[in-house]
């Protein structure tokens, strides 16, 4: 009678454990219907826009894993900008475990235009600093995804002759800009130039969305600066996600999390004129 009740407990426990993978299975595969993850520059949780580089490093980490991804301060694609359900939205939670609890527990939650919550996962870390645990534990809450290759695959419908359309009837208006001129007009002068890194030279000038940081020789586009909404500038590339800093001397100071060493790392545009 024992061993038939053991064998009925596994059973229940093994169909349990399958109906859970499929579920999680099923989570995964629906990202591939959203083009885009939008993430905001600053968590519920933080005290100031991107704090301890946890969003720009939750925008790298996407990266990674294949996304198209868009700080919401960036300047959007058309398609997203008439059809925002095309895009998932991110949110990282922070949650103690305890209060005697010592470690470090994050939630990444995606949702779509209508906040019904597409695919979420938690993180936890033991490190006792507390950038680098909000590192550790948002690596560790990406973990299914890098077992799962994301690609969209278009069924998230878009006409763009329809957008084409609505966009001669009513043209889409662009938010006005926030009152941060002064500091704008400051941001401009001191950073259209020229500047230095690993003996190469590139120059950086002024488009709509922010600025654009050119190789001078090869006029290959390496990365984009954006000025945000709390006075502070944000540095975008295929490799780099940080924050960026001009320092006494002209120099631009870049800050970011290095996924390969782990770390958070500074790299130096040195001006040149």
């Amino acid at each position: 009678m024992k061993k038939i009740s053991l064998l009925l407990i596994g059973l229940i426990a093994m169909v349990f454990s399958t109906q859970i993978k499929a579920q999680e299975t099923q989570e995964l595969e629906d990202l591939n219907y959203f083009k885009y993850v939008v993430i905001p520059i600053q968590y519920q949780f933080q005290s100031e826009e991107n704090e301890f580089l946890i969003n720009s490093l939750t925008k790298h980490l996407f990266n990674e894993e294949n996304f198209t991804t868009y700080m919401d301060v960036e300047s959007k694609p058309k398609d997203l900008t008439f059809n925002r359900c095309l895009a998932l939205f991110a949110e990282v939670k922070s949650e103690s475990e305890s209060f005697f609890s010592l470690n470090t527990k994050l939630e990444l939650i995606l949702k779509d235009c209508n906040n019904k919550v597409i695919f979420k996962s938690e993180g936890r870390s033991k490190l006792k600093d507390y950038k680098e645990a909000y590192h550790d534990a948002l690596k560790d809450a990406f973990t299914p995804l890098q077992s799962f290759n994301y690609e969209y695959n278009g069924k998230n419908s878009y006409d763009s002759s329809k957008f084409e359309e609505e966009e001669q009837k009513s043209p889409i208006q662009k938010e006005p800009k926030k009152e941060t001129k002064s500091f704008e007009e400051t941001v401009k002068e001191k950073l259209i130039g020229t500047y230095s890194l690993f003996n190469e030279e590139y120059s950086i000038s002024k488009i709509e969305a922010g600025y654009i940081l050119t190789n001078t020789a090869t006029a290959e586009k390496k990365a984009f600066i954006n000025v945000t909404s709390n006075n502070s500038l944000l540095f975008n590339s295929d490799t780099i996600n940080g924050t960026l800093v001009i320092n006494d001397d002209g120099d631009l100071e870049v800050e970011y999390f290095n996924n390969a060493s782990g770390k958070v790392e500074k790299a130096t545009l040195y001006r040149v004129e």
